[in-house]
């Protein structure tokens, strides 16, 4: 079993084979602390978050800390353990999370209005398309070609537990007949604009993140758009959203929802890219979690749970 497969088997045996144990957790603590696991590089991220914290401390009366772990299983266990009692996950980090130690997710992100994302795949050679490329909806070029031409190619993805970063490309392989642990070469990055970039410097093939990952480094590379061309995507996936460990008082959890409520209101007159929360994950808004959104992600990862042998 190589890196990708087996590290979701330790995902399994972490949160599907343990029980809960968040201990005895203060509910209103003395200060809050945020949690956010890098989409890009983390020293920008964290240059992001400081507005934030000030926005949080100000609106629920408790200093905010922030803190980037290094991987999106890092801050499940920040959650569950009382290090951090604020999160944002994206949806199989957030599903794991409640089924480990009954993280609450109470907000769903939306992003030009649609609270459901998918994951692209990538290519930075324009002959792999099967058609010429062409202008896509936000005015970068896109191109078509078969998924089956991933096969035997050295793939980019972002972390073994992303959603779109791997779980989902991973089973739109594998529904292809391609085998993620065989018939690919994979790379994890760490991040959705470190999956472009190294696509773009040449040192795989093939890239998948989210759609569009790509904006993450437009500012850097503004010729992205035309030397990186998305060209088949994944199924819709839930958007990610905020979290909220189990035994934080009713009331603290309802004013942090209606915070991040009210800054995506505050801010919704100001250019898009000078917003806290569009910087940090291109976040346009939020709408309330309702049960069963994440039933997608269950059944994609109950799928992929079927298919690993946690004996090898």
């Amino acid at each position: 079993m190589n890196r990708s497969l087996a590290a979701i088997a330790v995902c399994l045996i972490l949160f599907i084979g343990c029980t809960s144990d968040t201990g005895s957790l203060s509910s209103r603590p003395e200060k809050l602390v945020l949690g956010l696991v890098p989409a890009l590089e983390a020293d920008k991220l964290i240059d992001n978050l400081r507005p934030l914290d000030e926005y949080l401390t100000r609106e629920l009366g408790i200093p905010v800390e922030s803190f980037v772990p290094q991987d999106y299983t890092g801050l499940i266990e920040a959650l569950g353990s009382g290090q951090a009692d604020i999160g944002m996950l994206p949806p199989f980090a957030g599903m794991l999370a409640f089924e480990r130690y009954g993280i609450e997710t109470i907000l769903i992100s939306e992003r030009d209005g649609e609270a459901r994302y998918r994951a692209q795949w990538m290519t930075a050679d324009p002959d792999f398309c099967d058609e010429p490329p062409e202008v896509g909806l936000n005015g970068m070029m896109r191109c078509v070609a078969s998924i089956q031409k991933v096969r035997g190619k050295v793939v980019a993805f972002t972390d073994p537990t992303s959603t779109s970063g791997y779980l989902f490309p991973a089973l739109q392989l594998i529904d292809a007949g391609i085998d993620p642990e065989e018939d690919i070469q994979s790379v994890f990055v760490g991040s959705h604009d470190a999956a472009v970039i190294a696509l773009l410097n040449g040192d795989v093939e093939i890239a998948a993140a989210y759609d569009d990952a790509r904006t993450y480094i437009l500012g850097e590379y503004p010729d992205i758009g035309s030397q990186v061309l998305p060209f088949n995507y994944s199924a819709w996936i839930p958007n990610d959203g905020v979290q909220v460990r189990a035994d934080l008082a009713p009331e603290l959890k309802e004013a942090i929802k209606q915070a991040f409520l009210k800054l995506t209101r505050e801010q919704a007159g100001i250019p898009q890219t000078e917003r806290l929360l569009y910087k940090l994950y291109e976040i346009d808004g939020f709408v309330e979690f309702e049960p069963g959104t994440y039933e997608p992600v269950k059944r994609a990862f109950a799928e992929m749970r079927d298919r690993i042998d946690l004996d090898n």
